[in-house]
């Protein structure tokens, strides 16, 4: 497999919540899926676990060229059941975009620190 493109994105956390504190549950469903904002909600800050999959969802388009037409809600954050690592589950746009670019693979990364989360998305394929 080959490297078909990186994408990174770094969230403020404040910066996060003060959006929903002032827009609600309309950004919420707008942005994220229903899996994403239950998982969040189940959390004591759900603020983390949203601003990973804002971050997550930027970093992939990122990855794709940045130019591509579709929805973060056809990006959804999923945790590995087995072992918990992050995985992308895609639909839509984001799923056409991602087999136009012969795209196999993605890796991701997620880490927090304090005010802040970061996600790195590598997308291999046979282009």
């Amino acid at each position: 497999m080959n490297p078909i493109g990186v994408g990174i994105d770094l969230v403020f956390v404040p910066r996060l919540t003060e959006i929903y504190q002032r827009y609600g549950e309309m950004f919420l469903k707008r942005v994220f899926t229903e899996e994403e904002i239950k998982y969040a909600f189940k959390k004591r800050n759900p603020f983390y676990s949203l601003a990973s999959a804002m971050a997550a969802k930027e970093a992939y388009y990122k990855a794709v060229g940045g130019y591509f037409p579709f929805k973060f809600k056809e990006i959804s954050l999923m945790r590995d059941k087995e072992r918990g690592f992050p995985r992308l589950d895609l639909s839509g746009k984001a799923l056409e975009i991602f087999k136009k670019l012969h795209g196999e693979k993605i890796l991701l990364s997620i880490s927090h620190d304090f005010n802040y989360t970061i996600a790195i998305v590598h997308i291999f394929g046979r282009k």
